[in-house]
């Protein structure tokens, strides 16, 4: 597995988040979650150093005192619950991650792949997932959810969904094998799939992701998109298509 430099999506439970907008970095708010990402100053790497960097990002611009935890990633689709921890824990192998512990902070890496953050406000849980294509036709979000449905008393119902910068139509050309691969076990997958700037298809992980939400329980309306491409040029964000 590769590992994808630069960029990162965290989520964290607050109940009023400070949250200061400042370029080249995109902050916002989303029921009283704050999310946050950068290509400018994290390259990638985690470290006791840079945690302690990540630590004081979260509590100076969002007020928040929290532990990070963050994945191994591998675009693979293991599904980890994050534990309650004093230090920062690095759980090897996996692409999701999930908590209702408060003072619990998620962290997944993204150069092009899809951050996805889904959080139940009512029973206090959140989640974390890295969805690059493979991950995506592996229905990582699916299981996402249902790991959340096994492990806590998360409502998909009362849920809401972030989806976060990551290549979008516009840019991702893929193989007709990728396109294939998404067919074999989901229907109606030529809406996903944009076949007019040549020869090449493009495909929307995002828009697919979204059915997928809409799939698992979550209200579409609840469901909010920064329809930010990371691979376009001028993109304020790292892309591993552009930039390697």
């Amino acid at each position: 597995a590769r590992r994808e430099p630069q960029g990162e999506q965290r989520a964290h439970r607050d109940p009023e988040p400070a949250v200061d907008e400042v370029h080249p970095t995109f902050e916002t708010e989303l029921h009283g979650a704050a999310l946050f990402y950068t290509s400018a100053d994290f390259d990638g790497a985690l470290d006791p150093a840079s945690i302690g960097h990540l630590r004081t990002i979260l509590a100076g611009r969002f007020a928040i005192e929290a532990q990070l935890a963050s994945c191994s990633q591998v675009h693979g689709v293991h599904v980890v619950h994050a534990a309650a921890s004093s230090e920062w824990c690095e759980y090897p192998g996996c692409d999701a991650l999930f908590t209702d512990h408060a003072h619990t902070a998620l962290g997944i890496k993204v150069a092009d792949c899809l951050p996805v953050t889904i959080i139940d406000p009512v029973h206090s849980v959140m989640a974390n997932i890295h969805s690059g294509w493979r991950g995506a036709v592996a229905a990582i979000v699916n299981r996402t959810v249902s790991a959340l449905q096994r492990g806590t008393s998360f409502d998909p119902a009362r849920s809401l969904a972030w989806l976060g910068p990551s290549i979008r139509s516009c840019c991702f050309e893929v193989g007709e094998e990728v396109v294939e691969s998404f067919s074999r076990d989901f229907e109606g997958i030529e809406q996903f799939v944009d076949r007019s700037r040549g020869e090449r298809p493009r495909f929307d992980i995002p828009a697919f992701t979204r059915s997928r939400l809409v799939a698992a329980g979550l209200d579409a309306d609840s469901i909010h998109d920064s329809e930010l491409c990371t691979r376009c040029d001028g993109s304020i964000f790292h892309s591993y298509r552009r930039n390697g």
